[in-house]
């Protein structure tokens, strides 16, 4: 993954409704569809949800100043979007999305592969992340024993 891009030039014009130091805005496009050689998955949005969506993020917008993402990221953003006027260089299609950087969200990661690599390689000990070992540094950090 290479670093962060920031765009200098086109930069966003000030807000009307004040600033917030805290205020992300997300520039991308509703993530409506995967489609892949052999079949297309759509992610129909909930008529309950109007404000939640997956946003294929491609850039944003932090404290005045731009940055475009290496590569795009799908997060779930419980904001509604609004279409992008120009301000970072971001114009329609693309939409824009304003958040609070310390709201919750999820992002999603896609891996294509076979069920092999994806499930049964990544699962054997050799290629387990060093994460699945804590478990058992924490029973063995007293030399071995169990209680003191």
């Amino acid at each position: 993954m290479t670093d962060l891009l920031e765009v200098t030039q086109n930069r966003p014009h000030p807000q009307t409704m004040g600033y917030r130091p805290s205020r992300i805005t997300l520039y991308g496009v509703p993530f409506y569809h995967l489609t892949t050689d052999e079949v297309t998955v759509y992610f129909l949005p909930s008529p309950l949800t109007q404000n939640r969506s997956l946003v294929l993020v491609y850039g944003y917008c932090y404290q005045g100043h731009c940055y475009t993402l290496p590569e795009p990221m799908v997060v779930l953003v419980e904001a509604p979007g609004t279409q992008a006027n120009g301000s970072c260089g971001w114009n329609s299609p693309y939409l824009s999305w304003e958040v609070d950087k310390l709201d919750a969200t999820i992002q999603f990661q896609a891996f294509g592969d076979t069920f092999e690599e994806l499930i049964l390689k990544r699962n054997f000990n050799a290629a387990k992340q060093p994460v699945a070992y804590s478990i058992a540094w924490q029973m063995a950090h007293r030399g071995g024993k169990l209680i003191e």
